[in-house]
């Protein structure tokens, strides 16, 4: 199959022609495209990365956005035909460049999309559409789904296709965000079969990829096979299963971990499998700690690439926060060039304002009630739902009424879903994640429903139906870090861990000093530096006779180092394993209209063995609100550490190799060697005697040529043995 599929392309998104390719056109093939087909856009398509050409007023093409998601690229051609579109002369004369075709705005729109919201087709009605309208235009383009609305609202209806092909509302009267997400879950549990059954199949793009054929693994990076099995046999014990909790084997999957009984079967004997167990379970554990238990009647690869899904979908970041983070390391990779036009010292992406990230965890609340209400009994006039959940152990409860007779139903596992994603929304907001959730719908004849909403953050006790047992509660405290544990949930978790101090503050280790646990690991989206200084020195090392130990608690994941391991939660590491350093310091300032600037200060420390993606990996990061906050003596122990018993030892094996005639990689791209040093992107070659040397400087590693004030070359700190560069340069240039 081609590479890039280019698709002219009208103002609404529909296509007028298509054409694979093997390699991207340039401006002046897409411009050629596009004014074949007398049309004003051409869309560029790489797996699930589109470029967007388009044509202004005058005549002129020019990119409008370049390897953006589907959302990104509908919303700035919408935005550029706004600006860009001429509107009728004031003499009657016809229009240059676009054609102008205005729809009034009490119009509806109708759009077909894939899964990604590609628009394959539009209608245009003066009336309100039907189901069967929408039906209609999604079978004349074989899409699974219509959007349908006013137009230029932000209000919008998904329409939806199922796997036996009935079409039904997925989502009513919700913004066009908030009808991506319901797209998205709605394709995961009606048509998502697993990346494998997909193969050959057109899941949303060209080259058959699924946007939930992935799942990102998560900031405390991948759970021990030993933790994953601790999970499943606490689930066994909970819930009183008829099933070993001895010798359980662990496999690894992309998405976490398989656990299950191991059976032993005579190889020898041709018919010993008859005697094996259809229908055992088998659990699957996510590097979040949610446990799922699934039959071994059900393939091993589809049970194990579903769950992935589920897990890619809960913890999906928004497209918005994905497209800005590509755009800053393009911006900044750019900048890094042997031109370095644009003269960026760093470049900032300001996290979402908290009114942002409440009003997206909020919108899901009507999609939920509106799934909620097709399982009541005919003639229900309200029902009440209950969400107790962790990542680790769910209680959900549905009740209908109908008059003085109730009736209780069982939610179904697709809608479960859902609501995990909403929770994991709502973790972003300062209070964190809800303990429970409650919905109350209403509605009489005549009448619209009315939707009551209660987060309930555990100021009081939970009931005892809606409590979970107590290492669900530490493993949800460990994936979701707060600033505040409520009193009786502590004492409950102590309890339930044996004899010891039930309060919030970790004990003291020795030689160490430690703050209350409070909310240092940011799960939010990482914020880019504005003007990183750079690392202040932290205290010196032990004094001779000591061995530096810190062992504390950061919130409710165990912080543990010394001169042999580093663990932090559920990953570890040995110091005579590292082979990659990096730390550093960001302070953030976000400017908002009309509202005080607010300040974040991040410390970042990480160890590891390569490959850099994927391989083993401690990555701690710590977290303090306000303009001036002091260094936390947890991140400077680790540093100092790291200088004291890491360092020395890979800088002396980076020299042996080289001198060896070897040639190494540093700070991620840097490649050094006897003669000089090189690098891809930017591409250069330097030899030693070019080279003045490499200082820290403004949270950057400045690499210069001799008698050039401008910096050859600039490595951010958080690049894997940046730190080492300035010394391993001073050493080989001797």
């Amino acid at each position: 199959m081609a590479g890039y599929v280019m698709a002219a392309t009208d103002a609404g998104g529909e296509r007028l022609g298509e054409r694979d390719l093997s390699a991207a056109p340039t401006l002046g093939e897409a411009a050629g495209f596009g004014d074949r087909h007398g049309t004003n856009y051409v869309s560029v398509r790489h797996g699930h990365d589109i470029t967007l050409y388009g044509r202004d007023a005058t005549g002129t093409w020019s990119v409008v956005v370049a390897d953006a998601p589907a959302p990104v690229v509908v919303e700035l051609r919408r935005q550029h035909d706004a600006l860009c579109g001429p509107r009728p002369a004031s003499d009657g004369s016809a229009p240059v460049g676009f054609e102008y075709a205005p729809n009034p705005g009490d119009d509806y729109v109708l759009t077909a999309v894939d899964v990604d919201g590609e628009p394959f087709g539009e209608r245009v009605t003066s009336t309100a559409p039907t189901l069967a309208e929408a039906a209609d235009l999604g079978e004349l383009h074989e899409a699974n789904y219509v959007i349908a609305g006013r137009d230029g609202s932000d209000v919008v209806t998904l329409h939806a296709r199922d796997a036996d092909g009935g079409w039904s509302v997925a989502a009513a009267d919700v913004d066009v965000r908030t009808a991506e997400e319901v797209c998205l879950w709605f394709d995961l549990t009606h048509h998502y079969r697993g990346r494998s059954s997909s193969a050959g199949v057109d899941t949303g793009g060209p080259t058959g990829r699924h946007p939930l054929d992935h799942a990102e693994t998560p900031e405390g990076g991948r759970m021990a096979a030993a933790q994953a099995v601790s999970l499943v046999v606490e689930r066994i014990r909970a819930r009183r299963l008829d099933y070993p909790t001895q010798g359980l084997a662990a496999d690894r999957f992309e998405g976490g971990w398989s656990v299950y009984a191991p059976v032993d079967i005579d190889d020898s004997d041709p018919m010993a499998f008859l005697d094996m167990p259809v229908g055992r379970s088998v659990f699957l554990v996510s590097d979040a700690g949610r446990v799922k238990e699934t039959s071994s009647a059900i393939p091993p690869r589809q049970a194990e690439e579903m769950f992935t899904a589920e897990e890619a979908y809960v913890r999906r970041r928004p497209a918005e926060e994905r497209f800005m983070d590509h755009l800053r390391d393009e911006v900044m990779r750019l900048d890094s060039g042997p031109e370095g036009a644009a003269g960026i010292a760093s470049f900032t992406v300001d996290a979402p304002a908290a009114e942002v990230v409440a009003a997206r965890a909020s919108a899901l609340l009507g999609p939920i009630a509106q799934q909620l209400a097709l399982l009541g009994p005919a003639g229900w006039d309200r029902f009440t739902a209950v969400f107790s959940f962790t990542v680790s152990g769910e209680v959900a409860q549905l009740l209908f009424r109908s008059g003085n007779r109730s009736t209780e139903v069982r939610v179904p596992e697709q809608i479960a879903v859902l609501v995990r994603r909403q929770r994991h929304l709502a973790a972003r907001m300062p209070a964190g994640p809800w303990w429970r959730l409650l919905l109350t719908v209403s509605h009489g004849t005549g009448a619209n429903a009315r939707v009551t909403t209660d987060f309930d953050y555990g100021d009081r006790p939970l009931p005892d139906d809606h409590l979970l047992a107590p290492e669900q509660y530490r493993d949800d405290l460990a994936a979701y870090p707060r600033a505040h544990t409520p009193e009786w949930l502590v004492k409950y978790i102590a309890a339930a861990d044996g004899p010891g101090p039930a309060t919030g503050t970790a004990p003291q280790a020795a030689g160490t000093t430690t703050r209350p646990p409070g909310p240092r690991q940011d799960r939010s989206a990482d914020p880019a530096p504005a003007s990183p200084p750079n690392p202040a020195p932290p205290a010196g090392p032990a004094r001779p006779g000591q061995v530096p130990v810190l062992d504390t608690k950061l919130g409710w994941t165990r912080l543990h180092a010394d001169p042999h391991v580093i663990t932090y939660g559920r990953a570890s590491i040995d110091l005579d394993q590292v082979e990659w350093i990096s730390y550093w310091a960001t302070h953030t300032a976000q400017k908002r209209f009309l509202y005080p600037t607010t300040y974040t200060n991040t410390w970042d420390f990480q160890v590891g063995r390569y490959p850099y993606y994927g391989g083993q990996k401690v990555s701690v990061r710590f977290f303090e609100a306000g303009r001036r906050a002091d260094q936390p003596e947890e991140w400077a122990f680790l540093v100092n550490l790291a200088r004291q018993y890491l360092e020395p030892r890979l800088l002396a094996e980076l020299l042996t190799r080289v001198r060896g005639g070897e040639t190494v990689t540093v700070g991620g791209s840097v490649k050094v060697d006897r003669t000089g040093i090189s690098c891809a992107k930017p591409r250069l070659s330097v030899p030693w005697e070019s080279v003045s040397g490499a200082q820290l400087h403004n949270g950057m590693i400045w690499i210069h040529r001799t008698g050039v004030e401008k910096p050859l070359l600039t490595v951010p700190l958080s690049h894997p043995n940046a730190m080492l560069i300035p010394d391993l340069f001073t050493s080989l240039m001797r």
